[in-house]
């Protein structure tokens, strides 16, 4: 649901316009055309709410836009009702509404491989082949790389699972969150087929649009990013070269060795359990790991066949 909040004001505030009325707008506005997404990122550091930030980053782009011809009453009403309309003209749009259809058909199958237990079913297969500290920390980077398609289920199923092996062998809570996080997100990424994709391809295609480009295979060119995404590609390789040659750096360093004396986090570091009982797979379903693979592959293989035939 988050993916498509930001796919609808991104593409609202972003690409719901002519390129002429955008080259126009530049014109006029100038270096007051960077107030929407600095106040959209400053306002994301500030209230650690994306969905809150980038809608006032947008109120502050329409804003901006009627408050030259009105007085600021009108400029703030007009501001919300362009938000609006803007939303309704891009849902509207065929591109960005066979967009939604394809997120909420992928979350669909997430959704349903979840709750036939197939996710966790290779999650607990991979956490037994754990048998070390390094193997328990490349057994948590796999399994982030298996569930590729949605980086906050990957946070949600892979820690629960993992969390007690990394205790066992005494592995920081600190380095335990760090391969989850550093692993959920890039692997999104770089992904071919995942929640992330269907928002990338359409600011791709937007873009274009913005230049004078029309009829560009927007998936073709996310595909050739792939090998240019260097931070998603350089930290999934950090994370494997820290656990093998078991070397860490500042303020990690000093977390591995507070857990080598038993304490795995912070006793002044307030730990919570979120863990999300909506990821547990349907109560007396059997777990098994065909039921993550088959569904993952004929989406893959379908996603394919659709976007290039």
């Amino acid at each position: 649901m988050r993916q498509i909040l930001l796919l609808l004001f991104f593409s609202a505030a972003l690409f719901g316009v002519d390129p002429e009325v955008a080259k126009r707008n530049a014109q006029i506005y100038g270096v007051f055309t960077l107030i929407p997404p600095v106040v959209a990122i400053a306002l994301a550091f500030i209230t650690k709410d994306v969905i809150l930030s980038l809608f006032i980053g947008v109120f502050s782009g329409t804003f901006l836009i009627n408050i030259v011809n009105e007085n600021v009453f009108m400029g703030i009403i007009k501001g919300f009702t362009g938000i609006v309309s803007r939303v309704v003209e891009s849902m509207a749009d065929s591109t960005d509404a066979g967009i939604l259809l394809q997120v909420l058909c992928i979350g669909g199958v997430v959704a349903l491989i979840t709750k036939m237990g197939g996710t966790k079913a290779v999650a607990l297969w991979l956490s037994k082949k754990a048998k070390t500290g390094v193997s328990a920390q490349i057994s948590t980077w796999l399994m982030g790389i298996f569930v590729f398609f949605d980086d906050y289920a990957n946070a949600l199923i892979v820690g629960p699972i993992m969390r007690p092996i990394s205790d066992k062998f005494k592995i920081s809570r600190e380095k335990l969150a760090f391969i989850i996080d550093a692993t959920a997100a890039p692997i999104a990424g770089i992904a071919i087929i995942s929640t992330w994709v269907g928002l990338e391809v359409s600011l791709i295609e937007k873009g274009y649009e913005l230049i004078g480009e029309t009829g560009i295979n927007a998936y073709s060119i996310f595909i050739e990013t792939i090998p240019y995404r260097f931070y998603n590609l350089f930290i999934l390789f950090f994370i494997v070269c820290t656990a093998l040659m078991q070397r860490e750096y500042g303020p990690m360093l000093a977390a591995e060795r507070r857990a080598r004396r038993g304490e795995l986090h912070s006793g002044k570091t307030q730990i919570q359990d979120l863990e999300d009982k909506t990821l547990e797979p349907k109560e007396g379903v059997k777990l098994s790991a065909s039921t993550a693979i088959v569904p993952l592959l004929v989406l893959v293989i379908g996603a394919f066949t659709s976007f290039y035939f």
